[in-house]
Order: C-alpha cells, then structure tokens, then sequence
C-alpha cells in the first residue's frame, strides 16, 4: 500500500468522523423544538373520541366515535406523548384532548386519568 492510498483513506475516516460527531450533533438542536413551540403544538391537539380500535408503535392512531354524534372518526398523533399512555387505554375508554389544554383524559367506566403535558428540555 502506497502512501496516497493511505492518506486517501485516512480523510475518508476523517470525514465519517467530523460528519458523525460534529455536523449532526450541531444541526439535530437546530432542528429540536423549544418548549414553548411543543406546548403550542400540544394545546392545538383536540380529540374526543370512544375508543374501538388502537394502533402504532411510535405514534398513536385511535378509531371510534365521537360521543355525541356516534360519528365515526380517527384520532392521530405522531409524536411521543400520546403513546406514552398507549398501555393505559382500552377498547370502551373515552379519550379526551381538548383544544388549548395541555393535559389529556383517559375515562374508564370507574376511573378518570388525567396526564399533563411538561415539556423537558434535552
């Protein structure tokens, strides 16, 4: 191997290496949202719905009805706090997100579960 192959090598693991620990740490708070901006966000959620089905993994995606009406709808949230609570819900609950709270209700038949949202800052 002569010496142009290895200098040639040698700046290829520099680059990978001040692309993984310099660029990317730099531009992923660029692009993390304040707190004030996530509780906007959450206080724009609504949702209200009788829970018939549940799904995903890293979001949350409820089918039902909405209680007064018995109208079909869906309910979707692709961040991380909705499903956070997704072990909690089940078929029959109500669940409730009322636009510019910043809490969500889980309404079993004998039980109220109420979660607040607090934004942490990373």
């Amino acid at each position: 191997m002569n010496n142009y192959n290895v200098n040639k090598e040698m700046l290829g693991v520099t680059t990978v290496f001040v692309t993984i620990f310099v660029i990317v740490p730099a531009l992923s708070s660029y692009f993390m949202e304040d707190c004030k901006t996530a509780m906007e966000r959450v206080k724009k959620q609504k949702c209200k719905i009788r829970v018939e089905s549940i799904e995903g993994i890293k979001s949350l995606k409820l089918k039902g009805t909405i209680p007064e009406s018995i109208q079909p709808c869906e309910c979707y949230d692709n961040g991380q706090w909705w499903v956070s609570y997704k072990d909690e819900i089940e078929q029959g609950d109500y669940f409730i997100k009322n636009e510019d709270e910043s809490y969500l209700e889980i309404i079993k038949e004998d039980t109220l579960i109420r979660h607040e949202y607090i934004c942490s800052q990373k």
